[in-house]
């Protein structure tokens, strides 16, 4: 029986900009071939159905928790084999308090039990848990903690197969504190994780590369001045070194978000899919264009030698006059 509606009339989110859209806010498939950068792949690999989710922004304002109801509702209806989720799963890290950020836990705990599927999450910057001092400073307490209590993991980062894929999950999120207080950045400690990693990881493997804040977008480019003097808040700045120790391996493409928009490029031939935001933007409606909503990614290996490219199916992505002017309240 579907879900009552939340009230239209409490939030600035209507029943077009997410009923409308949120079945697949971007749906892609990729045809696999059955060798990649000279590498022959397991010709055993099935087709792999992800659902991808990111930046829930779960807070109780603007019936947030009875649209991630629905959300979940969505996903289920989808019938993913695996749910990558791309961060953010909380409002307000770096200007909440623990308080405020724990009541917002217990949302993001109610909608995450809702879904039927094996969740695998990402640390957003949102996610963190009292980072800074009350001056702006870094805190020396561990702003990952509340995060890694709520899904039961030692650390932000790792590695796991699945239907024969190997999935590559980081941390992005540097801490930095000040006026712009974090940035996009891959520590030294997940370089050297990520180096023993790929020592044991079977060299055939088809390898897809997950991290919050985007390993490639055009965003930077479009926005300009905007972001000249703080890249790290669209990018994260070091990724050439992370994919430079991917160049020979098979990596099939990179899940991202962080900006609330339905963008794809492609980099040296690798889709880099940047899921737009369940919450849109910040439950006050669709943000650049881009509508509240979740993604769907199928994989779908060909058994044949050259691949058959991908497309994207309800790309629901429109244009704006003014993209830079919804920007700002995407990025705190």
């Amino acid at each position: 029986m579907p879900l009552p509606l939340p009230s239209i009339a409490k939030s600035g989110v209507t029943r077009r900009d997410f009923i409308g859209t949120a079945g697949a806010f971007l749906a892609s498939q990729l045809f696999l071939s059955s060798s990649l950068r000279g590498i022959t792949l397991d010709q055993h690999l099935k087709t792999l159905r992800l659902g991808f989710l990111t930046d829930c922004h779960a807070m109780a304002e603007h019936d947030a928790p009875s649209w991630l109801e629905r959300t979940a509702e969505i996903m289920n209806s989808l019938r993913p084999d695996l749910i990558i989720g791309g961060g953010d799963f909380v409002h307000g890290g770096f200007t909440s308090t623990g308080k405020t950020m724990d009541q917002r836990w217990v949302i993001a705990s109610s909608f995450l039990n809702r879904l039927k599927v094996r969740l695998e999450p990402l640390i957003g910057n949102h996610d963190l848990y009292e980072p800074l001092t009350a001056d702006g400073k870094v805190s020396d307490n561990d702003p990952r903690r509340r995060w890694k209590h709520h899904f039961q993991r030692p650390l932000t980062y790792r590695s796991f197969q699945f239907h024969g894929y190997r999935f590559l999950m980081l941390d992005s999120i540097k801490v930095v504190g000040g006026e712009n207080p974090y940035r996009g950045w891959i520590s030294n400690a997940q370089m050297e994780w990520l180096d023993h990693e790929l020592n044991r990881i079977p060299a055939n493997q088809p390898i897809i590369l997950c991290s919050h804040i985007p390993f490639k977008t055009s965003l930077r480019d479009s926005l300009g001045a905007m972001i000249k003097n703080v890249p790290g808040r669209v990018r994260v700045l070091n990724a050439d070194s992370v994919l430079e120790k991917l160049s020979q391996r098979p990596l099939i493409a990179i899940l991202q978000g962080h900006i609330h928009l339905n963008e794809r490029v492609e980099y040296n031939g690798i889709p880099c899919i940047t899921g737009g935001a369940v919450c849109g933007k910040w439950w006050e409606g669709p943000n650049m264009g881009t509508y509240p909503g979740i993604g769907l990614v199928e994989i779908i290996p060909t058994g044949v030698s050259s691949a058959k490219g991908s497309r994207d199916i309800d790309w629901s992505y429109l244009n704006t006059p003014n993209p830079v002017k919804s920007l700002g309240n995407v990025l705190s």
